[in-house]
């Protein structure tokens, strides 16, 4: 035991220094420190477990301040075994010098105070990036209806997020197109122009698109054709209503055009799968659940094999999807897999998704880590977590002797920044 630890401490020392791309984030480059403590103590993720344990949807979503975090007080102590309250304590811990083991009556004021000090303080945020977590490069979430933001680019760069246009297009986007790209739409082909032209917009700007998939979507596997396209393009522009047909044959029409514009530009897709929302009745503020539908898998292997030249880079939420993805993985070289998206950030399942990829794939083929934060605290927070279970899994590997300590360091040199240079090749 003394021996596994030893090397565990050699690993994770290594680990600890190592440069890390953060390749998803919900960064804002002019804002990456916290508008308040709020934005720390009550990140997304822990307000979905205060509400798991009974905290009210009126006093999560209706108070704020001193008197939601007094209300939150008899729920926080449900969360202390928490991976991601852990994760939130190491944040106060390790950046702030809190020195209580839990915030609770006695100890949140201090909380309070210590992360208010540094609120909007720019400098230091950018300093948690640099110096605690070693970010190396950061992709940045770009809104398509949204004005590209000012950043550093040295350190940031971005993916066009298209949730608002795939598979979610509305009359709203459509006049937004227009007015943005000058151009009246009026047929598929304009349609298809306006994106042409806010693709090119960004192009300077990002390496990747990112697309959302839920599991009931099917549009993957549509080919409609122009004449198809028509009445639901029509029906949308001047009503702003269409059925889930024509939700789905919009969506496909989009994503052909997207995947001949990735070639254009050379530019990565970004797959998130496995997440249902909103689901009604479901905890707030996600309101979601993980779904796996085997046969949208299929789908997939038939855009992955009729793009080999397009880099995939698959984030899942849902560990079912696990195994069979890393299968798809091994049989396209073009397909990839990072991270622990959402409900797969936690230590039991990232253990579970780094030992069965390593085990399986060329390491080339996997990306280790990415923040999925708001601000530059949760950056950090997140990358100690998956930074000490990379370390694990590697230890492991090591006292069985499947691998030597050269070729851990190697493995873990790849996942946290090496590999993202490979996958996305604008990098």
């Amino acid at each position: 035991m003394c021996a596994k630890s030893s090397v565990f401490d050699e690993i994770y020392s290594f680990i600890e220094n190592l440069y890390v791309v953060d390749v998803h984030n919900h960064l804002n480059p002019s804002s990456l420190s916290p508008k308040s403590y709020e934005d720390v103590i009550f990140y997304h993720y822990i307000v979905t477990e205060l509400a798991s344990s009974g905290m009210s949807t009126k006093s999560l979503e209706g108070l704020k301040g001193f008197e939601r975090i007094k209300s939150a007080l008899p729920y926080i102590k449900f969360l202390r075994n928490t991976s991601t309250y852990w994760t939130l304590i190491k944040i106060l811990h390790d950046l702030y010098g809190f020195d209580s083991p839990t915030i609770d009556e006695s100890s949140f004021i201090k909380a309070i105070d210590l992360l208010e000090q540094k609120r909007g303080d720019e400098v230091w945020a950018k300093n948690i990036l640099k110096n605690y977590v070693h970010v190396k490069k950061s992709i940045l979430t770009f809104n398509p209806t949204e004005r590209i933001p000012e950043y550093d680019k040295e350190l940031f760069i971005g993916s066009l997020r298209m949730d608002p246009i795939i598979p979610n297009i509305s009359k709203e986007v459509i006049q937004y197109l227009e007015q943005a790209y000058s151009i009246e739409i009026r047929s598929p082909n304009d349609l298809l122009e306006s994106i042409s032209k806010l693709v090119k917009t960004f192009s300077s700007h990002i390496v990747s698109f990112t697309i959302n998939v839920q599991p009931d979507d099917n549009f993957i596997k549509l080919s409609p054709s122009e004449k198809e396209i028509m009445p639901y393009l029509q029906t949308l522009k001047n009503v702003g209503v269409i059925d889930a047909t024509g939700r789905q044959y919009l969506a496909s029409y989009l994503l052909n055009h997207l995947i001949e514009l990735c070639k254009e530009y050379n530019l990565t897709v970004q797959l998130m799968l496995g997440v249902k929302r909103p689901v009604p009745g479901a905890s707030p503020p996600d309101y979601a659940i993980t779904v796996f539908n085997p046969q949208q898998l299929l789908d997939l292997t038939t855009l992955f094999s009729r793009n080999p030249e397009i880099n995939f880079d698959v984030f899942i939420s849902d560990s079912l999807l696990n195994h069979p993805l890393t299968v798809i993985s091994k049989n396209y070289p073009n397909v990839f897999l990072s991270g622990y998206w959402w409900y797969t950030m936690y230590p039991e399942i990232i253990r579970y998704f780094l030992k069965l990829r390593i085990q399986m794939l060329p390491y080339n083929k996997i990306g280790g880590f990415f923040s999925d934060a708001y601000v530059a605290d949760w950056v950090y927070g997140k990358a100690i977590l998956a930074k000490r279970q990379i370390a694990h899994v590697l230890t492991e590997m090591v006292a069985e002797k499947y691998i030597n300590k050269d070729v851990a360091f190697d493995i873990a040199s790849a996942l946290l920044h090496e590999n993202a240079y490979r996958i996305y090749r604008k990098l």
